[in-house]
């Protein structure tokens, strides 16, 4: 296999692998404040169910969908000078009040420098994690996470590359905020980098 080859099934294993730390840069800015509404005393007060906030809104089931995913690739894409990736598939991600599972399945079809290689991943991580109000910060206890990289028609195993990367960050943090649908996630492209905002709707 040539030197680009065993680059671009390098690239391709940690390409894979970005979406499985939750890593993010600044926290983002607080919303003005509502301003007060005037209501009548004599009206009867409607009581409405308050929707969840900070890091109640987190716990659940959750999924990330193929085209949330696709929009957190092609900033990484934007972010490489002359590499392009596609996806196909999403990954679940479930909190309960203090730890978390991240269960990916998806590939990807990606081109550096005039060579494709493709990449699929499936398998989890899990671990433990603290929130603020617009902080959550992950430690990576378990990984079962399995990496298959084609490339040049040669199909190599990425789960070493790919054990190695997670080891060399362990904790991670990412800013989000809570919505109407899911819990929002600031997931990082790369230091220096933006972030991308990833919603995560509910597990069907």
């Amino acid at each position: 296999m040539s030197i680009e080859s065993r680059r671009l099934g390098a690239v391709a294993a940690v390409s894979l692998l970005s979406l499985a730390a939750l890593t993010g840069c600044t926290p983002p800015a607080d919303e003005p404040s509502a301003p007060a509404v005037e209501t009548d005393a004599a009206a009867p007060v409607e009581v409405e169910e308050e929707a969840a906030t900070g890091p109640e809104c987190l716990i659940g089931d959750w999924y990330i969908a193929e085209d949330q995913m696709q929009g957190f690739y092609s900033a990484v894409s934007g972010s490489n000078d002359g590499l392009d990736i596609s996806v196909e598939g999403g990954t679940g991600l479930a909190f309960t009040d203090a730890t978390y599972t991240y269960t990916p399945d998806f590939e990807i079809l990606l081109q550096v420098a005039g060579t494709e290689g493709t990449g699929a991943i499936t398998g989890g991580i899990s671990g433990e994690y603290t929130a603020t109000d617009t902080v959550i910060t992950t430690s990576q206890e378990v990984s079962d996470i399995a990496v298959s990289v084609t490339v040049s028609g040669i199909t190599m195993d990425g789960a070493d590359l790919t054990n190695s990367f997670l080891a060399d960050a362990p904790i991670n943090s990412a800013p989000y905020e809570c919505a109407d649908d899911g819990p929002v996630i600031h997931f990082s492209t790369g230091e220096g980098n933006p972030t991308v905002a990833m919603q995560l709707t509910p597990a069907s």
